[in-house]
């Protein structure tokens, strides 16, 4: 789908968000030990606490990202966590939605551990990239959604791929149609300077 396309059910995905995560009927049990997952502290914890969490794309989701956290040097657990981006359109709103209630006696506690996870995305998938750059073009495609959200930081945290590989960088953003490159270099990010143009409210010092 192009970045453009999106601009009309984007809106409407996020309001949305909460009612479609608990379309996956997760009990709160099975979003405590999604929680447990996000807080662990290695790798056999994590595996532990994904046995119970069940087969849901929140566990794969939170799974992947913190499986990527415990080992952000191996390219393999990096290229699987950018398999993920860009998300289906309808796993789309889930990415968005981790510090909302997924389910309906969801504790407060889990909630926070959650939104910690989620406020991190930006960051873990610019590093992510670097070491699995064949996916650049979909880390690059996945920013117009991410900015959707005024306190996304994705393009700030684009600073670090776009400097490191610029040239794949480059090359990802001219890779977009057209008008989905225009739309990129003029709102969200100008990748012959690494410089951030969409950036999270109230962090304009960020540019």
């Amino acid at each position: 789908m192009k970045l453009k396309s999106m601009q009309l059910v984007i809106f409407g995905n996020l309001l949305l968000g909460n009612v479609l995560c608990g379309a996956e009927n997760l009990s709160c049990s099975q979003v405590s030990a999604i929680s447990n997952m996000a807080a662990s502290k290695s790798t056999p914890s994590l595996a532990k606490w994904q046995k119970k969490a069940g087969d849901g794309y929140i566990a794969h989701l939170v799974y992947s990202f913190r499986a990527f956290e415990l080992n952000p040097a191996n390219q393999q657990v990096a290229a699987r966590l950018l398999s993920l981006v860009p998300p289906s359109k309808e796993d789309e709103p889930l990415w968005h939605t981790l510090d909302g209630f997924i389910c309906e006696e969801e504790r407060i506690e889990d909630i926070k551990i959650l939104a910690e996870l989620q406020a991190r995305i930006p960051h873990d998938l610019a590093r992510a990239v670097v070491l699995a750059p064949k996916k650049m073009r979909d880390y690059v495609s996945y920013a117009y959604t991410s900015i959707q959200d005024p306190h996304s930081d994705y393009a700030v945290q684009m600073r670090s791929a776009c400097r490191t590989l610029h040239k794949a960088f480059v090359a990802a953003v001219n890779s977009l149609a057209s008008e989905d490159r225009q739309w990129f270099v003029k709102k969200i990010f100008n990748p012959d300077e690494c410089r951030a143009i969409a950036v999270p409210e109230a962090d304009g010092s960020l540019l």
